[in-house]
Parts: structure tokens; sequence; C-alpha cells
């Protein structure tokens, strides 16, 4: 049985050095064709203008299959600025494009009435517009799938949407906020605004996805997750985060406070207790979308999003992937093991341990205390990948059962 392990680790070493690249993980393309100016619909803005509302296109150039997963974001800019070909989206859209993906960068509406006569209405108001016109921007691309013979190559049962701060909110509100009783605990006036489907375009498809990319987003309730079990949720989230809450907290609009938001930390903490499929990467001491301005977090997120992006659409956890996140450190031993493993951590009380064979399956899940052990005695020997998170880390290593 030493053999098989000592081959296995072989194997491994191996594709490490010739560097093997894996569509969906790594940038398997040499460059992307941006196709921009696309109208997916039209609808009224907070001054009663009608708008034209534009996505832009990227492909990977080369590419032959037309079954790729769909990623439709939207850029940041707290529902009052921001453009769909702000750099750090670009930038976001262009590198999941290299390894693989069709993505689009869509505009949205923007602004509110700071004359009217409730700005947490107005701001809940501007969420809602967004949300509606990110619902029209996938059904267009459904039904630019099946009207145009699937022009895009892409498979419609595998569309994620998401984005950059207001983006994420966007997107965590098209999933989540989709039942007239959860509306009714807003202060959406769907009267003035629209209902769940809004009118921005292309009735008759459906803009359900399969997943939310939330990068510093957040939740306006996340009770209203509850109804969403089949839907994937990958956070990135800073900690000292001074616009979008990383727990919950109100989002402050010139140093007032506005609406009540719950950012990714707690949306991870309430999928992980519906038993969702659910990540987050935490920034350490990080403010609001710190990959914006810095080449090593926007590395990190790009890193980040494609693992569990490959990992969701495969089922496979790369036998690569080894990675600790900034900030507290948790350690388990021995390795390799016999019967049991202990744990240890700098802070935390509690710990989430997941073991997953090489293949993807998970083997066993566990809370635990730092000081205690965890009995492997009924798993297969072998080896395996093993998670350890707390609140500000996450571990993920090999593990040995001999």
């Amino acid at each position: 049985m030493k053999k098989v392990y000592f081959l296995g680790i072989i194997l491994l070493a191996t594709l490490s050095a010739i560097g093997q690249k894996v569509r969906y993980l790594d940038p398997v393309f040499d460059s992307v064709v941006s196709y921009p100016n696309v109208q997916y619909g039209a609808s009224q803005t907070f001054q009663n203008t009608t708008l034209n509302l534009n996505m832009d296109f990227y492909y990977p150039y080369g590419d032959s299959l037309t079954n790729r997963p769909l990623l439709v974001l939207a850029h940041g800019g707290s529902f009052v600025q921001g453009s769909r070909q702000a750099a750090d989206i670009v930038k976001v859209c262009r590198e999941m494009a290299l390894r693989g993906y069709v993505c689009v960068s869509i505009q949205y509406r923007l602004g509110v009435n700071i004359a009217g006569s409730s700005l947490n209405q107005e701001f809940s108001h501007a969420v809602w517009r967004a949300t509606q016109d990110g619902r029209a921007a996938v059904r267009f691309l459904r039904k630019r799938h099946a009207e145009e013979s699937n022009i895009d190559g892409i498979d419609t049962s595998k569309i994620f949407v998401g984005g950059i701060s207001a983006g994420g909110v966007l997107g965590m509100h098209l999933v989540g906020l989709d039942r007239y009783e959860e509306i009714a605990q807003t202060s959406i006036d769907t009267a003035q605004v629209g209902d769940i489907d809004g009118t921005s375009g292309n009735p008759g498809y459906s803009w359900r996805a399969r997943g939310v990319v939330n990068l510093c987003g957040a939740i306006s309730n996340v009770a209203w997750l509850a109804n969403n079990n089949d839907v994937a949720f990958i956070s990135m989230h800073g900690t000292n985060d001074q616009t979008v809450p990383y727990k919950s907290d109100y989002f402050k609009f010139f140093g007032n406070p506005i609406g009540f938001l719950q950012g990714s930390f707690s949306i991870d903490s309430a999928a992980a207790s519906l038993g969702y499929k659910s990540v987050l990467h935490t920034f350490q001491g990080a403010d609001h979308v710190p990959f914006s301005t810095n080449a090593q977090y926007m590395d990190t997120t790009i890193r980040f999003v494609s693992r569990e992006l490959y990992k969701n659409l495969t089922g496979l956890i790369p036998t690569s992937l080894e990675t600790i996140r900034e900030g507290e450190i948790a350690s388990f031993f021995p390795n390799p093991a016999n019967s049991s493993i202990s744990f240890s951590a700098s802070r935390s009380n509690l710990l989430q341990v997941n073991i997953y064979t090489l293949n993807g399956q998970e083997v066993m899940s566990a809370r635990v205390s730092p000081g205690s052990q965890l009995d492997l005695a009924k798993l297969e020997r072998g080896m395996y990948l093993i998670e350890i998170k707390t609140e500000g880390s996450l571990i993920r290593k090999r593990l040995i059962l001999e």
C-alpha cells in the first residue's frame, strides 16, 4: 500500500514540474476577443428617461467548445457611478476568458434621487433597478442562445452572476430577493419601480443562475437565501471594509447610515448553516475592493475565483491546490496520520474541518475545538485533501493516512 502512496506523490510532483495547465483553472488561451456594446434591454431611470442597456463580451480566442460556462459580471460604484469598462471588472473578465469562460460585463441603471423623501428607499430602489437589469441580462443571454443557434458557445445551465462591490450586491439580490413576501420586508415600492422580473426586456426566459461570484458585496437579509439551496456562493471580502460591511452593518452615504447590509462573512455563515455550497476568502485587514489597485490582491482574486468555479463545475478539487489565507493560522498533526489527528489555532475556539478524496468527494465534515482529536479510523488508508476553516483563515493541505 505504501508503494501506491509513493507513486501518487511522484505523479503529483511530475504534474507540478511540467506545469500542466487545466481548463477553467489556469490561463490555457493566449488572448481574448472582446465584442462590445451589445444591447440587452432598455428601461426607465430614476429620472423617468429611457436608458438603453449594453453589455461587453469577452471570449477565449481560438476556442472551439460550445458548452462553456458563462460569467455575467457587474461593476462597482455604490449604484450611483461606475462603468462596465472599469479597469478592475475588465481585468477579471479577461483573465477568466483566458481560462475558457465566456464573460460579459454589463451596464445597469445608476443614480438615486437624493431629494426623495427617504434615502433608504431611494437606495433600495437603485439596488432593485440594478437587480432587474441583471435579470434582464441573463434572460437576454438565454434568449440569444435559443434564437441564434448558441452564437456564444455557452452552456445555459452554467451561468454565474455577480461582480465587484455593487456588482456583488446585484448578484446576491438577483438570486436572493426573489419572493414577494421578501420584497414586502423592504422599502421597495414595486408599483413605482417594477416587480421581480422588471421591465428591462427579454420576457419569457429564465434569469436563474447556478452561482454568485460576490467580490466585496452584500445582501440586505441573509434569511432570503433559505430558498436557494441549488446556488453556489463564492465570496471575497476585506475585514476592514469601510464601504460594504464584512459582517453586518449599515451602508453609509457621505457618512450617513442608509441601508442595512450583511456582507460576505454573514453570507458565508448563513449559507454554511443551511448546508449550501459556499466559500469565503478573507482579505485580512484590507479595506474595500483591495484588488482594484493592488496587483497582488488581484492575482489572489483571480486564482481563488478560478479554483472555486473549477471545483463547482467539475466536482474535482485540484490536487495541487494548497492555500493558506491571510490572517489567523490553524494546523493539524500528525501527518502522515494513523487513526486520528489533533488541531491547533492561534485565536479561534471552533474549527470547521472538511476532508475530501483526491477526486473531490467529501468523506468527513466536523466542527472541532483546538486541542481536540478527530477520529479517522473509518477512513480508508490513502491520500486526502483536508480543509480547516476559521473566521479569518483557510488551510488546505494534503493528508496521508497510513
